[in-house]
């Protein structure tokens, strides 16, 4: 391969990645799309090593137009982690209201995991949840990370079932979903896990799962669960399906 062919192909690898980060693509297109550019860099560096002969300048030929790629990855982590951490380019406290949700959520999903207490919110969409609303217990509060982790805390009334957030408010708790009846989820998987791929079998929500037994985050969505997730990727998920 020629440097000008590693030059192109850089540039539309760039190309490809800036266009994935407006559109808000898929977690598993933007982890193979991470995992692609990485390893390209990486083989280039081995490369170099092991090709001693090469001149300087063939080098950085080669090296140049994996920088931008690398820039672009770093800063939508960078960006990610800022948003969960409640700091935009406007600066501190220049959040907007689903922001400010996000970041409440996010602190309380990280409470329950660091203590393995198992969790269900469900986000209702287009689809309405008003039938599983109305066999819960009514809470009709705006959400923040402490009503969330108090409503899981072991040995509460409310611990097991789910919740169910409307236009970022806790419209109820203790909510139950029929779980899925799909032969082809793991065994190890529990109640939780499967009622999240049962609610989102048959509406367009999107529901976080905590498990209790390892603290792992999953994220159960148009039928499909996605399983141990990092908080980053839960940002990603909210992102692209809870836009208002």
């Amino acid at each position: 391969m020629t440097n000008f062919d590693v030059l192109i192909i850089n540039v539309y690898l760039l190309a490809i990645f800036t266009n994935l980060i407006k559109t808000k693509t898929t977690l598993q297109l933007y982890r193979f799309f991470k995992l692609l550019v990485l390893s390209l860099f990486i083989i280039v560096i081995v490369e170099l090593i092991i090709d001693s002969d090469l001149v300087l300048w063939v080098s950085i030929v080669k090296l140049l137009p994996l920088v931008p790629l690398l820039v672009v990855m770093i800063q939508t982590e960078v960006l990610l982690i800022l948003k969960k951490l409640g700091i935009t380019s406007g600066g501190f406290f220049s959040n907007t209201l689903e922001d400010t949700i996000k970041i409440e959520l996010i602190k309380s999903i990280d409470f329950l995991s660091g203590k393995k207490i198992g969790g269900l919110i469900t986000f209702e969409k287009t689809s309405s949840l008003d039938e599983f609303i109305a066999t819960a217990y009514p809470i009709e509060a705006t959400l923040n990370s402490e009503l969330l982790s108090t409503i899981f805390f072991p040995n509460t009334p409310l611990h097991d079932g789910a919740v169910i957030v409307r236009s970022n408010k806790i419209v109820c708790a203790g909510a139950y979903f029929p779980p899925t009846e799909r032969l082809d989820i793991p065994k190890q998987l529990g109640s939780r896990h499967r009622a999240a791929i049962g609610i989102s079998e048959i509406t367009d929500s999107l529901t976080i799962v905590v498990s209790e037994e390892t603290g792992n985050i999953s994220v159960a969505v148009e039928g499909y669960l996605d399983l141990d997730i990092s908080k980053e990727s839960l940002l990603l998920y909210l992102e692209k399906h809870l836009q208002t």
